[in-house]
């Protein structure tokens, strides 16, 4: 019996707090409504709308900025070096910086050979350098500004890359590492009209 009293007279409180409540927030919401900002939301003209994108990948290496953003200089070569269609003037080597890296399994495959690259503990990287290439001579990027000239990029073995073709694998170390490669000017045509010339060509890290 005291129980069930003891019981009603929680409830009671409980009954209590919940009307005591109610009624300051209805006091609270009036006095809300007395000093509350205009609302100008749904005002032309007043407001929009911010759409964001991005993406999220892994990466277990940082490109440098030194790296992803650099200037070749060739210099001057001279069309009595290069006689034939086919000549090669001097290699000039780049490089390439990857910092941070992480140890990670990796493990990428070759798919011109099929051939496939493993590590427990150092991760794998291809390149890709993709550039507008000389007409039916798709191995060398064509430059600007002189005809029957052409560039060719290679690796740090001097090992010929093709454009927009995946590299052979390559497990890097823990940390830092630079990768060297070569650009090479290559003479295309019979016909070579001199001058100073440019090319652009872009770089992508394949990481799997």
């Amino acid at each position: 019996m005291l129980n069930k009293k003891m019981l009603c007279y929680w409830q009671a409180l409980l009954l209590g707090s919940a009307l005591t409540c109610s009624l300051n927030v209805t006091a609270a919401d009036e006095n809300s409504r007395l000093y509350r900002a205009v609302d100008n939301w749904n005002v032309d003209g007043a407001n929009g709308v911010l759409y964001v994108s991005g993406s999220l990948t892994e990466s277990p290496c940082r490109l440098s900025m030194t790296s992803a953003y650099q200037a070749v200089d060739l210099g001057n070569t001279e069309t009595a070096n290069l006689p034939l269609v086919g000549s090669k003037g001097q290699a000039i080597p780049f490089q390439i910086e990857l910092q941070d890296c992480i140890q990670m399994a990796g493990r990428l495959k070759n798919l011109q050979t099929g051939e496939s690259t493993w590590s427990s503990t150092q991760p794998a990287v291809k390149i890709r350098f993709v550039a507008p290439a000389v007409p039916f001579m798709p191995q060398f990027a064509k430059v600007m500004g002189v005809q029957g000239l052409g560039l060719e990029i290679s690796s740090g073995q001097g090992k010929p890359l093709t454009l927009d073709k995946e590299s052979n694998p390559l497990l890097i170390d823990s940390g830092q590492n630079v990768l060297t490669y070569y650009v090479t000017p290559v003479r295309t045509a019979e016909i070579m009209q001199p001058g100073a010339y440019s090319a652009l060509i872009s770089f992508e890290m394949l990481y799997e």
